[in-house]
Parts: structure tokens; C-alpha cells; sequence
């Protein structure tokens, strides 16, 4: 922050209520987040559940944790997971063997499943590929976002709009290709 906001900022706090109140607000951020990430994963999860997906399962946990995986199958295999402020594919909670799951990814035709990801920022060796932050809402931060506290605001504040952009990337690996793919990584790789 520059001086001449810093001096701005304290010009605000010209009573010890006032302070006090900004205080109070910091010390409960973390709550205003995880109300404003619930409402965004109680969005997609309605949606979701009337939207016919015929061949995925969502699940949701915490306050912002949404994911997507094969029926038939349980939520520890190869998954599209979105937490907060990254969207990855991930395969690391228990059912598949972690080193199977490495090893036939190197066969080229399981490229197919990073081409989903529209920017990718990472892997390791449980999440085949990930994004952080890839979202647009019209401001400076478009496609990213500094972190997790800024992008919440756009969760509670522009639910609709963040729904369909975490929608429409799941949508790109709910086709019969990437699907098959998912079915094939859980069938020849579990413990």
C-alpha cells in the first residue's frame, strides 16, 4: 500500500469505534469467505443435480470443496476437483494405486484429459494438472486472481457467473472421450 493510502486508510479510523469495528470484521474474514464460498458450492450443486449429468456424480464437503466423478464409482478415484481457488484433476484420495495411475498416464492418449484445463499451472504426482484462480468477471484480477480471499468475494457476490464458468470447465471433461478415459484410469488402477 502506498503512503497516500495509508494515510487515506487511517483518515477512516477517525474514532476508536470505527476501528474497533474494522478490527472485528478482520478477526471474522475467514467466516465472511467460507459463507460466501458455501453459497457458491450450494449453487452448483443444485444445478448440477437437475442438470440430467448421466454418466457424473457430484459430491460436496467443507464450505467449498465440489466434485465430480464417474457413477458407479466411489469419490477416491480419479476426479475433477475444485477447491477455493484451483480447479485440477486429481487422483490421490485412496482408491487407486498412485504409481499405476503415473505410470498409464504416460501413454500419450491421456493427454486428452489435460487439453480440458484451459491454463495449466501445475501437476504433481496425484493431480494429473491443475488451474489456480482462471476466472472472469470484468476486473484487473481476470484469469489472476492474487488469492483465495480476493476471488471469494466473486463466490458470494457474482454466484451466478462464477457457477457457469466452474460448470462450463467441468462440462469439457464430461464428454464420451474424457469420460472413457476417467473409466479406464479407475479400472486398471486400483489397490
Amino acid at each position: 500500500m502506498n503512503e497516500e493510502l495509508l494515510q487515506k486508510a487511517m483518515q477512516l479510523f477517525d474514532t476508536a469505534e470505527k476501528w474497533n469495528a474494522f478490527c472485528e470484521l478482520m478477526n471474522r474474514n475467514g467466516n465472511i469467505q467460507n459463507r460466501w464460498w458455501k453459497k457458491l458450492q450450494t449453487e452448483v450443486y443444485q444445478r448440477e443435480q437437475t442438470s440430467g449429468m448421466s454418466e457424473w456424480n457430484i459430491c460436496i464437503w467443507n464450505n467449498w470443496d465440489i466434485m465430480w466423478y464417474i457413477k458407479g464409482e466411489t469419490n477416491k478415484t480419479i476426479c475433477v476437483h475444485f477447491w477455493g481457488d484451483c480447479f485440477r484433476v486429481f487422483y490421490g484420495y485412496g482408491d487407486l494405486d498412485i504409481d499405476k495411475v503415473n505410470e498409464l498416464l504416460k501413454d500419450s492418449k491421456f493427454d486428452a484429459i489435460k487439453s480440458c484445463i484451459d491454463r495449466i499451472d501445475g501437476s504433481d504426482s496425484q493431480t494429473i494438472c491443475w488451474e489456480d484462480r482462471n476466472f472472469r468477471f470484468e476486473t484487473p484480477y481476470d484469469t489472476c486472481f492474487p488469492d483465495h480471499r480476493t476471488l471469494s468475494w466473486y463466490a458470494g457476490n457474482e454466484t451466478e457467473k462464477f457457477a457457469n464458468q466452474l460448470i462450463a470447465k467441468v462440462r469439457k471433461f464430461q464428454t464420451p472421450e474424457i469420460t472413457a478415459l476417467f473409466k479406464e484410469i479407475n479400472k486398471n488402477c486400483r489397490k
